[in-house]
């Protein structure tokens, strides 16, 4: 694919060049309208760009800003008004050069989109296959969020220990409002991996003084020794691609040996599931749980939503520069790290 531009090209012959080319050709003065959209699902309050983080974007490229969409924080429309944005209604944040939201975007928003224009969020595209689809069928495309990453291979937009604490602390109300007098630390943890989100869990037990268990992959084939007794089992491991729904390690013929009123905690979720933990299947926000033979089972697919603020402020500080640099590289002279996550459908 080419990332230069065109001057000898009809940006309406779209047919002949890749999105990408159309999209460069079509600003010729380099100055987009970007869109903040709202996020759409229930009892999600957060925002990806604040007011404070807006103001370099606004004195480069025009803002466009959905109705409503810092309510859930406590910001006002007004707010983003003083930095120079428009705050206009759904369809026209959508008609933007740019989309810029933190969930990925439903078929019914993509239909909004113009062909060639960009949407940036957290696309999860090798756990959502349909979503792929629905932006090459809308000619739209994609920067992961998630996909973006440092020298080091770091994720450069990122709530991952803050994933696994928020769960954990959703995991001890859900075990607490199970019983009578249960205190957490008297609470037996177990958690499967130890990675960024498992790590979040793990504090957030060791700060309740619970009794906490950090399992290995040694130890993922003597499950059935190790359930018993176990209050709260978290899965904090990020599974290879390849073995993602593949692998069961709690089958359903395991939850017997559970106490009843004990939670699994699943924090690695996804749309299609692919959970290690064959009862398991992802949650919402506004619907965080599920009871199967006495189990409480947990897998919400957006843990860090449980923080609005404080995610919302973490993500636009990681956001706004990065948006920043794709606006005013316009796609020809982005730097790798953005270059080789982008998407054409």
């Amino acid at each position: 694919m080419d990332y230069y531009l065109r001057s000898d090209v009809d940006p309406l012959e779209e047919e002949k060049y890749s999105p990408v080319q159309g999209f460069i050709q079509r600003y010729p003065e380099r100055v987009l309208r970007i869109g903040i959209a709202a996020e759409n699902r229930s009892e999600e309050k957060r925002v990806i760009l604040r007011p404070h983080e807006l103001k370099n974007l606004s004195n480069k490229h025009e803002i466009l800003v959905e109705r409503g969409a810092g309510k859930g924080i406590g910001i006002n429309d007004s707010e983003y008004e003083k930095v120079h944005a428009q705050v206009v209604e759904k369809d026209k944040v959508y008609a933007c050069d740019i989309v810029i939201r933190l969930k990925e975007p439903v078929e019914e928003e993509l239909k909004l989109m113009k062909p060639g224009a960009i949407i940036f969020s957290m696309l999860h595209l090798l756990g959502n296959h349909n979503l792929r689809d629905l932006l090459k069928k809308y000619k739209v495309i994609g920067i992961p969020m998630e996909e973006i990453r440092d020298s080091f291979g770091s994720r450069k937009i990122e709530a991952l220990h803050e994933t696994g604490y928020l769960g954990m602390k959703k995991g001890f109300e859900l075990w607490v409002a199970a019983g009578k007098n249960r205190d957490p630390s008297k609470c037996v943890v177990k958690v499967m991996g130890y990675g960024p989100v498992a790590w979040g869990a793990i504090r957030f037990a060791a700060r309740n003084f619970s009794s906490v268990t950090v399992l290995n992959k040694k130890d993922f084939n003597e499950m059935e020794r190790l359930i018993p007794g176990t209050d709260i089992l978290v899965n904090g491991i990020n599974w290879p691609l390849e073995e993602r729904g593949k692998t069961i390690l709690i089958t359903r013929e395991m939850l017997k040996l559970f106490k009843s009123g004990s939670v699994i905690l699943d924090l690695i979720s996804n749309p299609e599931g692919q959970s290690p933990i064959e009862t398991m299947h992802p949650t919402r926000l506004d619907d965080i749980s599920f009871v199967i033979d006495g189990v409480i089972h947990t897998s919400c697919w957006g843990w860090p939503g449980l923080d609005p603020e404080g995610i919302s402020k973490r993500y636009s500080i990681q956001v706004a520069p990065i948006l920043l640099e794709i606006a005013d590289g316009f796609l020809d002279s982005l730097p790798d790290y953005i270059l080789k996550v982008i998407v054409s459908p």
